[in-house]
């Protein structure tokens, strides 16, 4: 077995420890707030508050690229690094003592807490009435809380231990969303609780109602509300621009981010032909999609298609790994919708740009190309030899 296989098989066993340990741990943590008066099927105790954030806030990352990846269990050591190498951070807990009183008392009004959340407004297409958060906050404890962590900052017990990190939701960046300004469809991310995320601990939920996922969908959501209204304030308050007091700006803030919930709910996905491998002109296209992703620049960070191991830093502040293209793990889906709404769209909070200038049918062709690449015999036979003249694995998998 070559050692680029060896690596590739590798990183799943790592994953498949990963998924022990955080189920290990949520043992641990479901017994731990069960000891403070929380019954893991009841929920949340009703006198439990969420916090306020203590960790910084990320305002910029450096410009030079990371080397590598944070050492286990040294994800916010290597964050605190960020000024030295240029980046800037931001502490919350140098707000005076009675604004961040003053913050935390209207978070609570506006979002609740975890035993009875709720979200002070409504968005058409999302059910974040009180009583459906309530019953997704009883799912989320039990099947989320040991990644994502109390308040969905990603801190959760096992979330330190396991890469890629799990999703920090208080920055309101969504990276299946059409855009950085934007939101994603509730459906999408249903499919992802649903289905989970190909190379992460994010394992799919395939045994648990509909109900229940569209339930812990909806309260993920209301702890990316408060956590973004909680983000944005904090970095207004400590750059003293806020120009308002502390509860008007939070309403503020709220109002905005519904605003954009709303508005991508009522956009419509990408819907263009595909076709199958089979089909005539299939195999001509993804020869063109190979040229367009040279082209396009898509090489300049998937170096050798990713097989190079290449770093980058994302909107959280966290060195993360150029994804190896011909490893056929697509995260956001392998669907055409999918892997052409990543291309046009980009990946909000990461180094992928979007691409808005790509003719609908040299999206078409590269997105063709990408679904191909991880299976050499479905490859042009001069697309195969340019791809894995290099590989040391067998060019039928």
């Amino acid at each position: 077995m070559s050692q680029e296989r060896g690596r590739w098989l590798g990183g799943v066993a790592t994953r498949m420890a990963g998924l022990g340990l955080a189920l290990l741990l949520g043992g641990v943590a479901v017994g731990s707030l069960t000891l403070s008066g929380c019954d893991a099927t009841d929920g949340y105790d009703s006198s439990l508050r969420y916090n306020l954030r203590t960790d910084p806030l990320v305002l910029r990352t450096p410009d030079t690229a990371p080397t590598k990846l944070a050492d286990s269990g040294k994800r916010d050591d290597a964050l605190a690094t960020l000024p030295t190498l240029g980046g800037q951070l931001a502490d919350p807990k140098l707000l005076p003592a009675n604004v961040r009183a003053e913050l935390a008392h209207t978070l609570d009004e506006l979002f609740g807490t975890p035993a009875a959340p709720k979200v002070a407004g409504e968005v058409v297409g999302l059910d974040l009435s009180a009583d459906h958060l309530a019953a997704g906050s009883k799912i989320y404890r039990r099947l989320c809380l040991q990644c994502h962590g109390l308040t969905g900052d990603g801190h959760g017990l096992a979330g330190m231990w396991v890469y890629p990190y799990p999703r920090d939701f208080r920055l309101g960046v969504f990276k299946t969303a059409a855009g950085p300004d934007a939101k994603p469809r509730f459906e999408t991310l249903t499919r992802l609780v649903r289905h989970g995320v190909p190379g992460t601990i994010m394992q799919p939920f395939d045994l648990i109602a509909d109900d229940e996922v569209r339930a812990a969908t909806a309260y993920s959501i209301h702890l990316s509300l408060r956590g973004e209204v909680e983000f944005r304030v904090t970095k207004a308050l400590l750059d003293d621009e806020s120009g308002s007091d502390v509860a008007t700006e939070c309403r503020k803030v709220l109002a905005k981010s519904l605003t954009r919930w709303a508005e991508s709910q009522t956009s419509l996905p990408i819907v263009e032909p595909f076709g199958e491998p089979d089909d005539p002109g299939y195999a001509e296209s993804v020869r063109r999609g190979s040229q367009v992703f040279i082209g396009a620049g898509c090489a300049k960070c998937h170096d050798d298609y990713g097989r190079k191991e290449t770093f980058r830093y994302d909107a959280w502040g966290h060195a993360v790994r150029i994804p190896d293209l011909t490893r056929g793990e697509f995260r956001w889906g392998r669907d055409p919708a999918d892997l052409m709404a990543r291309i046009r769209h980009g990946i909000p909070g990461t180094s992928m740009p979007a691409h808005p200038l790509l003719s609908d049918d040299a999206l078409r062709d590269v997105a063709r190309f990408v679904r191909e690449l991880p299976y050499p015999q479905r490859l042009p036979p001069d697309v195969n030899r340019s791809v894995y003249s290099n590989d040391p694995r067998p060019t039928a998998r």
